[in-house]
């Protein structure tokens, strides 16, 4: 385990503290928004000031210097990370390096006094910029710890360039490392995760990641995969897409570091509900292992449904389903994602009762159809993909849905880590979940 101790906070690869963004344009909205989140209790406050509204542009510094007075005030004992963003990262305002490094300076000399533990510095972008060694040395000459920051607003490079990026920003002397990144499909996400479990083992600096917007979320609540020592929420207000809100965020965090699971979870649900997105996102939160009905048929035979389904026919194809489900439902800490028509056959349902928590995802049929009606790859509705024959499907399997399922829950909104989060209230409810 590595640590890193500020001057309120310890940081951790083995524990990760929640920040939550104060955004406010003036004073008043500072401070009201300060007032909000002293009530949160979160462990640290991110201050953007690159959200500040600058009326005299001649005075920023006193305006700056005042404002965080004012914040630190109206915070009382909350430790703050001060970061000023510039638009090429993502931030709201952008200024040229010199007058960014004069931000940071005189934050770093009143950082003792206003409960200032850590100062973000966007490294990478500037690692070749004239002064920013200096810069790095002032803040630690004021006795500050540095977050050394580079945010990929646009893309997610590869794995290794991401590790490299992280590298780079611990060799330039910065106390931590920070990396985020916009991700276009799970594969980014997967190697946001990857680069982060291979930079925690290669560095001593202990290490921030995120994938942002909704796509990324999970990454914001893995933290134990990840290793990620601090993850961002949003207060008032979010900072960035994809901060889910600080009560989810620390339930989340909880369950993920703290949780035990009685046993399997199996997914139900129609087509187009998204059960193996939900279930891979689950996975990851619960630290459980993931199988899917569908893919493993795929994968014992050599075929894809829509090709394996009519050469079979239902009947074959259903027997080689229930093979599949009866050998996979001997595993344990296991999520079991099933295919949409798993449940027509009882013995299948006595099966996943007998051998795991069964969770229904539940949509109006006009979200399913919105979701299938231009894929290929769903044989029962090659034949007729419109909206009237997915209703009489689904109105068709509703009491088989419903009677295998002991939790349901609607997917209508699409936010994969929501799902989790609505999923696992209940599990935990039912007490098949449980937080040490």
């Amino acid at each position: 385990m590595k640590e890193l101790r500020c001057k309120n906070i310890t940081l951790s690869d083995d524990k990760t503290l929640v920040c939550v963004p104060v955004t406010g344009a003036n004073l008043t909205e500072i401070k009201s928004q300060a007032k909000q989140i002293r009530k949160m209790k979160p462990d640290l406050v991110e201050w953007r000031a690159d959200f500040l509204k600058i009326e005299d542009p001649e005075n920023d510094v006193v305006e700056l210097t005042y404002a965080l007075k004012v914040l630190h005030k109206s915070l009382k004992s909350l430790p703050i990370l001060f970061s000023f963003r510039n638009t090429d990262e993502g931030g709201a305002r952008r200024v040229n390096f010199e007058t960014y490094k004069k931000y940071l300076h005189y934050i770093a000399l009143m950082a003792d006094k206003c409960n200032v533990d850590l100062i973000d510095v966007e490294a990478y972008s500037k690692r070749d910029v004239k002064g920013i060694d200096e810069l790095i040395d002032e803040i630690h000459d004021a006795d500050a710890k540095i977050i050394g920051s580079c945010h990929k607003v646009n893309s997610t490079p590869r794995k290794q360039e991401l590790v490299e990026i992280l590298t780079n920003i611990e060799e330039m002397g910065c106390d931590v490392c920070k990396l985020a990144v916009l991700p276009h499909n799970k594969y980014d996400v997967e190697e946001l995760i990857g680069a982060s479990c291979e930079a925690n083992e290669k560095l001593k600096a202990p290490i921030v990641t995120m994938a942002m917007e909704e796509l990324g979320a999970i990454t914001r609540v893995c933290t134990k995969l990840t290793k990620s020592c601090i993850t961002f929420a949003a207060g008032v207000e979010e900072s960035a897409p994809g901060q889910l809100s600080f009560e989810i965020t620390k339930s989340l965090l909880e369950v993920n570091h703290n949780s035990r699971v009685a046993e399997n979870i199996s997914l139900i649900g129609f087509m187009g509900t998204g059960k193996t997105t939900v279930s891979h996102a689950l996975s990851r939160i619960l630290g459980m292992e993931e199988v899917d009905t569908d893919k493993t048929i795929v994968e014992q035979t050599g075929k894809q449904i829509a090709e394996l389904y009519p050469e079979l026919g239902e009947e074959k194809f259903r027997n080689l389903e229930t093979e599949i489900l009866r050998d996979i439902s001997k595993r344990e800490n296991t999520i079991i994602s099933c295919g949409g028509g798993i449940v027509l056959r009882n013995e299948n349902v006595h099966i996943l009762k007998d051998t795991s928590t069964v969770v229904r995802l539940d949509a109006d049929p006009e979200v399913i159809f919105k979701r299938v009606k231009r894929r290929t790859t769903r044989p029962l509705l090659n034949d007729d993909m419109s909206l009237e024959h997915v209703k009489s499907m689904m109105n068709e399997r509703e009491g088989r849905y419903s009677t295998a399922a002991d939790i349901t829950v609607n997917v209508d909104g699409g936010e994969r880590v929501m799902t989790c989060y609505r999923i696992i209230e209940q599990l935990k409810k039912s007490g098949v979940v449980r937080v040490d």
